[in-house]
């Protein structure tokens, strides 16, 4: 958006404003933006139009150069006009056309009050002379223009039919139908007459006229409706002095101090305006034309239909009814009020409070019970009863259910089904004559439902619509349980989440949710089609698990707000017209501060492909796509090929700085999503990052050349060092072989020892080899040798009984004798110390060793270790101590235990190493 100021061309993006002067520093009273991208100024002694530069700045070009000297005199040039491919500038006395070559002026005899081309004809207009069209080189006056003599026209504006409308600032609109003028009834007249019309505009649809004293005042053409917008609906102040439509068909007014944007374009209206001096809404209803409001600070009332002129809405307290109100509900006629001070009865003139009641959230009309309704207070659930033409407080509900909230309905079986957005979703069974509650059942996830909190209902077309954590669900009678509803998850896009339903008097279903506000319209065949755009605005504003809809017809209603109230016409549909860009309007060299490489644009995305040295590789993105509607409303997500490695997340920073970028080719790429009509729209910026002057071609050839020179020198210095190094070498070998032989005898003495040496340590080996062998022979010897005498010396005893011819009880004797003898010679041990004095002395004082680590032991058990070291098995083990291997074995196993050895020792490599 641009707008003239008084510093200057002011430009606003949707987030930023910038400010560009003109030549002479003074304010800028007039701008046009054509679509060759030029912004035409006019100003104080000067005109000319701003253009992008080719780094994209804005630039001023002045044009004051083409006219004579003096034929603009100071302080007269304040309105531009858009001709058939040529331009003009108006003055108090002349018109200046320019043609993109040349201006010619057209002077004019009189004062001009205003100029403008509509239906492709330049028009002026005087007061002192009436209405003129520019005809060739001439002013020609119109027919019937005398009307307007005496009358300052303010403004002209197309009609449909070719017709042409004359607004002046004190005496109303005049029409102009090629033919005639007569006065053109705005049904405003008197408004207009009254507070001085200082601009007009219109888009065919509309006229929207800008007040000195009242802001400004929008016609519909069609039905002749009007809408008065002011500081009462928030402008900054009341003198409009410029007024211009968007593509959006929303208004920007230029004020004697600021700059306000109107959404016309919008069904929604707020009924208090800025200054809010009723709370915010809770409830409303219209009874009997009277309009009441429930608010935080109390019950008010107005009259209806609502008085249509510049003044907010008045209303009136009524008394009694301070304080908070919960609901308002029209039932059998009486109009009855929950507030938090009880439950009224609201009459015409007074309220009545309902005795017994303290604070009240709901009234419901039983249909099983016509006569009663079902409230609930902070006290519980309550009936009143019908007695004659009045309702009466009857009775509490008795039984074990105490819990209270303002959502409940009743079922086609008469039971109450109540939600309690913490504790759950309860159906209550009442007794006959409904005073008690006679059974409770509890839905939670057991029953069906996702979760146990937030379980919401509605009453949906007589049909009750359960909303959760994870959609809609309806109770399946013959399963007792919760089941997901299709036909109405089906209308979102995601599953709806903690989704409240709101039924029109028409059939249409509001669905509001924290992040959600949309109408499900039905159509003609029962189904519903969903609109999710057109009220997104209304979801700031709207009070969660609070929001009422109330239907003051089949296309109006008025929904209660956090700013009080808002009008809402479901007729009215938003003329999505807007093409939405977004722009790359900034690059930006941030270590390069003084770089004429940064680029700006606003009017065009700015021209890819371009090459940046490599110091001026930290580059600052700067994009935006332009959304005035709502602040917040636009998200981005960008990507930097080539270097991230995936899209950003969305949100709202409309700009992306990345550092140190190393040499390479890159493309920037943003994607902007409007969140209120769901568009998307993408642009990308490619640009390449030249290599530092020392990765350059000519650096690298540079690079070859000393390479080369590096390999000379050091092929000349090895030579050198070569023919050096073998004079030297010669020396030193003659050195390292007079070393060498000195070593060599050295070594060859050495050798000599150490060949002495291992041959008597092999000598020492073999002897204690022999020693052994030995110790083992004796042993064997000297036992067979007793043994061998002991049994000559019985066999010759028996020989000799033989002889003498004893009986044969001597020879058995003599021979069972010879048994004990060779038995007794078999464990004599009377060569034991012989061979123990051997043994100790081929092993190295084995045994005594032994027995001073292991004193417990007896000559069996050294007996045991000796054959052990031997390495004998237990089978060889077995004869030489006259016992089976059995007991050889218990014999090593009581070793063991008197040595104290753990179960993962090995006893024969334990004696082994011993």
């Amino acid at each position: 958006m641009y707008f003239a100021n008084n510093f200057g061309l002011l430009v606003f993006d949707g987030k930023k404003w910038s400010t560009f002067p003109i030549r002479n520093g003074t304010n800028v009273r007039s701008i046009l933006h054509t679509k060759d991208g030029r912004i035409y100024a006019a100003t104080f002694n000067e005109f000319g139009y701003y253009l992008q530069s080719e780094n994209g700045q804005m630039e001023y070009h002045s044009l004051m150069n083409k006219l004579s000297k003096n034929s603009v005199n100071s302080n007269e040039l304040y309105n531009i006009l858009q001709g058939d491919r040529k331009i003009y500038f108006q003055s108090d006395k002349s018109i200046y056309q320019y043609d993109g070559t040349s201006i010619t002026s057209y002077p004019f005899s009189a004062k001009i009050d205003i100029a403008a081309y509509v239906h492709n004809v330049l028009f002026v207009a005087s007061s002192q002379k009436g209405v003129f069209m520019l005809n060739g080189k001439l002013f020609v006056r119109i027919s019937g223009s005398e009307l307007l003599v005496d009358k300052k026209v303010c403004s002209i504006l197309p009609l449909k039919d070719d017709k042409i409308l004359f607004i002046t600032s004190f005496n109303g609109a005049f029409l102009f139908d090629g033919v005639s003028i007569v006065p053109y009834n705005t049904g405003i007249d008197d408004f207009l007459k009254k507070n001085q019309v200082f601009c007009a505009t219109t888009n065919r649809k509309q006229i929207v006229f800008g007040t000195v004293q009242s802001g400004i005042a929008v016609l519909n053409i069609a039905d002749g409706n009007v809408t008065y917008v002011n500081t009462y609906s928030g402008l900054q102040n009341n003198t409009v002095l410029s007024a211009a439509f968007d593509n959006q068909q929303n208004l920007w007014l230029g004020l004697d101090k600021g700059i306000d944007y109107v959404m016309l374009n919008c069904p929604v209206m707020n009924l208090f305006g800025t200054n809010n001096l009723y709370g915010a809404g809770y409830s409303s209803l219209l009874k009997n034309n009277v309009l009441y409001f429930g608010t935080n600070q109390g019950l008010y009332s107005t009259s209806y239909p609502l008085s249509n002129n510049s003044l907010p809405v008045q209303l009136k307290l009524v008394k009694g009814m301070e304080g908070q109100v919960w609901c308002l509900n029209q039932i059998d006629n009486t109009l009855f009020c929950g507030d938090d001070q009880g439950a009224f009865i609201i009459y015409p003139d007074h309220a009545e409070r309902i005795a017994n009641l303290t604070g009240t959230w709901s009234f419901k009309h039983l249909i099983k019970h016509p006569d009663m309704i079902l409230g609930c207070s902070y006290q519980g659930l309550f009936i009143l009863k019908k007695t004659g033409d009045k309702w009466n407080f009857s009775h509490f509900i008795k039984g074990n259910f105490t819990e209270t909230s303002p959502m409940f309905e009743e079922d086609e079986s008469g039971n109450i089904w109540f939600s309690h957005w913490q504790k759950g979703l309860f159906r209550l069974h009442f007794n006959a004559i409904m005073d008690s509650v006679t059974h409770v059942d509890l839905f939670d996830m057991r029953k069906g439902f996702p979760s146990n909190r937030n379980n919401t209902l509605f009453r949906i077309s007589n049909e009750l619509i359960f909303s959760s954590e994870h959609g809609f669900y309806f109770y399946n009678k013959k399963t007792d349980r919760m089941d997901p509803y299709d036909k109405w998850n089906k209308l979102f896009v995601h599953t709806p989440s903690y989704m409240r339903l709101h039924e029109s008097t028409n059939g249409d279903v509001w669905c509001v949710s924290g992040k959600f506000v949309g109408l499900a319209k039905k159509t003609a065949n029962n189904k519903y089609q969903m609109d999710s755009l057109t009220y997104r605005i209304l979801q700031t504003k709207i009070i969660a698990g609070f929001e009422h809809f109330n239907y003051i017809d089949k296309d109006n209603l008025i929904l209660a707000t956090e700013d009080g109230f808002s009008w809402i016409n479901t007729k009215q549909k938003i003329q999505l017209n807007n093409t939405f860009k977004v722009h790359l309007h900034k690059v930006i060299i941030t270590n390069d501060a003084f770089s004429t490489a940064s680029k700006t644009g606003y009017m065009e995305e700015i021209k890819s492909s371009y090459a940046y040295n490599h110091n001026q590789n930290s580059i600052r993105f700067e994009f935006i796509a332009p959304e005035y509607r709502n602040e917040g409303i636009v998200q981005y997500s960008y990507m930097l090929e080539n270097y991230d490695d995936s899209w950003s997340k969305f949100s709202n920073d409309n700009m992306k700085e990345y550092t140190h970028l190393p040499k390479g080719h890159y493309i920037f790429r943003v994607r902007a999503h409007d969140i209120l009509e769901s568009k998307d729209a993408v642009c990308s910026y490619s640009f390449t990052i030249l290599p530092a002057w020392y990765e350059s071609k000519i650096a690298f050839a540079i690079y070859s050349i000393l390479f080369l020179i590096g390999i000379f020198i050091l092929v000349m210095f090895i030579n050198r060092r070569s023919k050096k190094g073998a004079l030297d070498m010669e020396r030193l070998k003659e050195i390292e072989l007079n070393e060498q032989k000195k070593q060599h005898e050295a070594e060859t003495s050495e050798k000599k020892k150490e060949i002495k040496e291992l041959k008597n340590q092999q000598l020492q080996y073999e002897l204690r080899h022999k020693s052994q062998e030995l110790a083992s022979s004796t042993m064997n010897l000297i036992r067979k040798n007793e043994i061998l005498l002991e049994i000559m010396d019985n066999i010759t005893k028996v020989t000799d009984d033989i002889k003498a011819s004893q009986d044969s009880n001597t020879l058995l004797s003599r021979l069972n004798k010879m048994g004990r003898t060779i038995k007794q010679n078999i464990e004599n041990d009377n060569n034991w110390k012989r061979f123990e004095e051997n043994f100790d002395l081929v092993y190295e004082n084995y045994l005594k060793r032994l027995g001073e680590m292991y004193p417990d032991l007896n000559t069996g058990d050294k007996k045991l270790c000796a054959y052990l070291k031997m390495d004998l098995s237990s089978k060889d083990i077995a004869p030489l101590l006259n016992m089976s291997v059995r007991s050889v074995e218990m014999s090593r196993y009581r070793l063991r235990k008197k040595m104290d050895l753990d179960r993962e020792v090995n006893l024969g490599e334990f004696l082994q190493r011993f």
